[in-house]
């Protein structure tokens, strides 16, 4: 399959605005519980890692003040930090409301208290933007991950296959990580073909079975030797987030790979991922325009605001979840732009940020109007994936 095409379309509004799709309303849909067999210790982890720990996120949303639970959620990313001594990992706080479709809205991180937004904070905002509850819309509600680190030496199986396959990183904690659930006797090398030419190719199909809600997200790991042949053998699933008919059509997928020949080779390891579809964006709300507000058309004409598919906020972009932003500026005679403001952005205020740096990052040609109050929606739409589908990216807004 192709990698999917990020279409972004901007264009300038006249109010009343409304949102290119609908939200979807889904009826809750149960996660299953993960599946983490036990596997023998792998080789003693070296030396430039055994200080590293493991973060394994824990989650708790309230609404006003109560406990709520989710209806559909997935695995948040296990992350790892230098732990040569004490291990303090600030709780990442996000406030979020819910919609009456039991989707979620408004989604902003609260800074730490040290003023910043931690670097393994980015994937909990994503994934949240794909979970669903039940009960009607509330407002007022908080997501807390918590982090509790563990030595990579000590880390259960589980947490293992989750760092593997859901934080998805490379280098030296992932090596050895992929050693642990290798086994004390593989020797493929943490390479998924064991360093050998491929001589047929074969990747799990997505379609088969139950796909993950929109936004959503399913990982497996499968183990697997390779004879003689270069044929995969005793191929098996180490762990998943419980989506078995995924686990088996990547065992499939494995099994009908085909590298060439030479010295048998065990403990190929490799996690095998896929997304559900598409998920809107939700529709822009109805608003009447900034009673001083003027934006002429002939200041209109003159903008040159140009997608820029860079701001597409990756945690997002990864899960294909649609956003969009409502930026407000004034443009000068001269051409530049300048007061960028941002009125609302949905589903996550991600979009906001990406939204102004699309903004700023623009001009207009010179004249003799100055522009006060315009307003521009960005939209952020994730294309085709292939299968013969075709995406046209929206036309600017009138």
């Amino acid at each position: 399959m192709r990698a999917p095409l990020i279409l972004l379309g901007v264009g300038l509004a006249a109010w009343p605005i409304t949102a290119s799709a609908a939200p979807q309303s889904l009826p809750p849909i149960p996660h299953p519980p993960p599946i983490a067999p036990s596997f023998q210790r792998g080789p003693v982890i070296t030396a430039d890692v055994e200080n590293i720990s493991l973060l394994l996120p824990t989650a708790q949303a309230t609404c006003g003040g109560e406990t709520v639970h989710a209806a559909y959620s997935d695995d948040l990313a296990v992350q790892s930090v230098q732990s040569a001594g004490a291990v303090e990992t600030p709780d990442t706080l996000i406030r979020f409301s819910i919609a009456e479709d039991g989707r979620t809205r408004d989604i902003k991180p609260i800074p730490s208290p040290h003023g910043r937004f931690t670097s393994h904070s980015a994937d909990p905002l994503a994934a949240l933007a794909a979970w669903r509850f039940a009960g009607g819309a509330r407002s007022d509600c908080l997501l807390t991950v918590s982090y509790r680190p563990v030595p990579i030496a000590e880390a259960a199986s589980g947490d293992l296959l989750r760092y593997f396959a859901v934080t998805r990183t490379r280098g030296a904690v992932r090596d050895a990580v992929g050693n642990r659930l290798a086994g004390a006797e593989a020797n493929c090398g943490g390479d998924r073909r064991g360093g050998r030419r491929p001589r047929t190719v074969s990747y799990p199909d997505n379609l088969v079975g139950q796909r993950p809600p929109p936004g959503g997200k399913a990982w497996t790991v499968v183990r697997w030797d390779i004879n003689a042949q270069g044929r995969a053998t005793n191929v098996r699933t180490l762990g998943s987030s419980g989506d078995r008919a995924f686990d088996a059509e990547s065992r499939r997928a494995v099994s009908a790979t085909v590298v060439e020949g030479g010295a048998p080779l065990k403990g190929c390891v490799y996690n095998f991922y896929r997304t559900g579809p598409t998920l809107p964006a939700p529709a822009m709300p109805d608003r009447a325009d900034e009673p001083l507000g003027s934006c002429p058309t002939d200041v209109r004409a003159r903008l040159q605001i140009r997608p820029n598919p860079d701001t597409y906020p990756k945690g997002f972009n990864d899960r294909q979840i649609e956003g969009w932003a409502l930026v407000r500026f004034d443009v000068a005679t001269w051409g530049q732009l300048g007061n960028v403001t941002l009125l609302d952005a949905q589903p996550a205020s991600a979009f906001g940020e990406g939204g102004m740096t699309t903004v700023r990052s623009s001009r207009a040609e010179s004249g003799t109007t100055p522009g006060v109050g315009c307003i521009v929606p960005v939209r952020y739409h994730i294309g085709a994936r292939g299968n013969g589908e075709t995406t046209q990216a929206e036309a600017p807004a009138e």
